[in-house]
């Protein structure tokens, strides 16, 4: 049985990746708090922050063949794979210890644009984002049930730290890993985050530019046909997608007055797909592959 450890077993993804990982084959499941002595791994996955990630990285050396990476710290680094498992699992060899898990908002855009880069050259990508509470862990979720709470029945525009450059960390890294994971570095994204009062699951409102113009019918079947999305004529909420593994995509439509102009929203598990699930399926990737 192929050794997979759990460190951050404590937390919401920690949690989550347990319950996913029992539906993968000849793994044994280890679970470790975020201090605990480690012991010999096959795969790590660590569902930490970032100071805790540089520390068990340097631990994890010599005991995991691979180590999965669900923090941010690691995700720009040269010669870290940053992957989504349905575009880019290629990235993974034998030779990869260290692999890096994105940013849950950018997973929703980088599936929609590797999905419609099949027909469509995308140039622009702009979006608001509309961010649970859960993406900021147990304690964001305790605090904003507080009524004096700022987040209490509240949109709060700032999530992260606000730069020199007026952007958020948050809006910045939606830029730069999704085109790491896409290989698209001219892409130009035009970002901004929103912590709203929602329990479960991130939404976005997103438009694209393309060189070309879009055809609705194609665009509708670019979608619905992609692994791990679910398009629909209807309308998705955050509340009816929560605890669903997919990304959700509704409200598709083609710009009144630009045809090169898509518009479209989407909303997806932020705790499954967004983060959790996508490790699992990195592990299942590497399990499947015989890289261990």
């Amino acid at each position: 049985m192929i050794k997979v450890g759990i460190i951050g077993i404590n937390g919401l993804v920690g949690q989550t990746l347990r319950k996913c990982l029992l539906k993968v084959q000849n793994i044994e499941i280890k679970e470790f708090g975020r201090k605990d002595a480690l012991t010999d791994l096959d795969i790590a996955v660590l569902c930490t922050d970032n100071v805790d990630s540089v520390q068990l990285v340097e631990a994890l050396k010599d005991k995991a063949k691979f180590i999965v990476d669900m923090s941010s710290e690691f995700r720009m680094k040269s010669g870290v794979p940053l992957v989504i498992p349905e575009i880019n699992p290629e990235t993974i060899t034998k030779e990869t210890q260290l692999i890096a898990s994105p940013n849950c908002t950018v997973t929703p855009i980088a599936m929609a644009l590797h999905a419609l880069g099949k027909k469509y050259k995308i140039k622009e990508v702009f979006f608001c984002s509309y961010q649970a509470l859960s993406g900021g862990g147990k304690k964001l979720v305790e605090e904003a049930n507080k009524p004096d709470s700022i987040y209490n029945k509240n949109c709060m525009p700032q999530i992260g730290s606000i730069l020199d450059t007026g952007y958020s960390s948050e809006e910045l890294k939606t830029v730069y890993e999704a085109r790491k994971i896409l290989q698209m570095p001219q892409l130009t994204v035009y970002p901004h985050t929103v912590r709203v009062f929602v329990d479960n699951s991130h939404s976005l409102g997103i438009t694209l530019r393309a060189e070309e113009d879009f055809d609705l019918v194609e665009t509708k079947m670019l979608l619905g046909t992609y692994p791990g999305i679910i398009y629909g004529e209807n309308i998705f909420t955050p509340k009816e997608v929560s605890g669903k593994d997919e990304v959700f995509i509704c409200r598709l439509r083609q710009d009144m007055y630009d045809k090169k102009v898509l518009h479209f929203f989407t909303t997806f598990d932020n705790i499954l797909k967004g983060a959790a699930l996508n490790g699992a399926q990195i592990v299942e990737y590497i399990v499947k592959q015989g890289l261990v």
